[in-house]
């Protein structure tokens, strides 16, 4: 039986930068900096876990790490904003353990303010709402109380577009080896989810047709790219008014 360590991988892009590290003298910075993006994502297990979500894997990058949950997408959006707050939780209670550790004069001062740096940048970076980090995930669950979720996915990818323009315009972090392959992989990683938002729809609606979802407010819409997360809808079609599944129910025997 797999444990959650067994399923911690390590992307190509941080080894090379581990690489970089270890070559340079920078050991302990690599130990400091590794120790915060596990931290950060044993919180986002933890939580999933206390859902009952299935871990698929933890891949671990240059900028932090991203976890890969298993589970419905038509979870409550208040659950899912837990998971996506939990890594930021569980790094800020690790820093304040460090801190006071710190203050009891257990840890020198030079790995003290090295492991600030290391947490400040992290927790700011994992902030930015640039898909697939976690500022990402709680603007678009946010969003998605007021969009529907077509619509949430949609703005959510623009406005990771404008945010890595922002961050490359404003030069927060130097452009060394490192930051370009970052920003390589959150381009593929936007690239990759706008290309698949038609196929999150459709499973998002499939799996409103399968499974009971008990959600206590109610939206009136037209037609199924209007759905929003948390709801149970009524669809007008024809004069008529149609429940959520019996107008689900007649879209997929049509396409059996």
């Amino acid at each position: 039986m797999k444990t959650i360590l067994d399923k911690i991988e390590f992307h190509y892009t941080y080894l090379i930068m581990a690489v970089g590290l270890v070559l340079t003298g920078h050991f302990i910075n690599l130990i400091i900096f590794t120790s915060l993006i596990l931290v950060h994502e044993m919180g986002h297990v933890s939580a999933s876990l206390l859902f009952g979500y299935k871990i698929d894997k933890v891949i671990i990058y240059p900028y932090g790490g991203i976890t890969k949950i298993n589970k419905l997408i038509n979870t409550k959006i208040e659950k899912d904003l837990v998971v996506a707050i939990a890594g930021i939780l569980f790094q800020s209670i690790y820093f304040f353990l460090i801190l006071i550790l710190s203050e009891k004069a257990m840890i020198r001062e030079y790995t003290f303010n090295l492991f600030l740096m290391y947490h400040k940048s992290i927790l700011f970076f994992n902030l930015l709402p640039i898909i697939p980090l976690d500022g990402a995930k709680i603007v678009n669950l946010i969003i998605s109380k007021y969009l529907n979720f077509n619509l949430a996915n949609n703005f959510t990818v623009v406005i990771s577009l404008l945010a890595v323009i922002i961050f490359l315009i404003s030069n927060t972090y130097q452009n060394n080896y490192s930051m370009i392959m970052v920003l390589g992989v959150l381009f593929q990683n936007i690239y990759k989810f706008y290309k698949e938002i038609s196929f999150i729809y459709n499973k998002f609606l499939l799996e409103r047709y399968l499974y009971n979802f008990n959600y206590s407010k109610i939206k009136v819409i037209k037609n199924k790219n209007k759905m929003y997360k948390n709801y149970r809808h009524l669809f007008v079609k024809n004069g008529q008014v149609l429940g959520e599944k019996s107008y689900l129910s007649s879209i997929f025997r049509k396409k059996d």
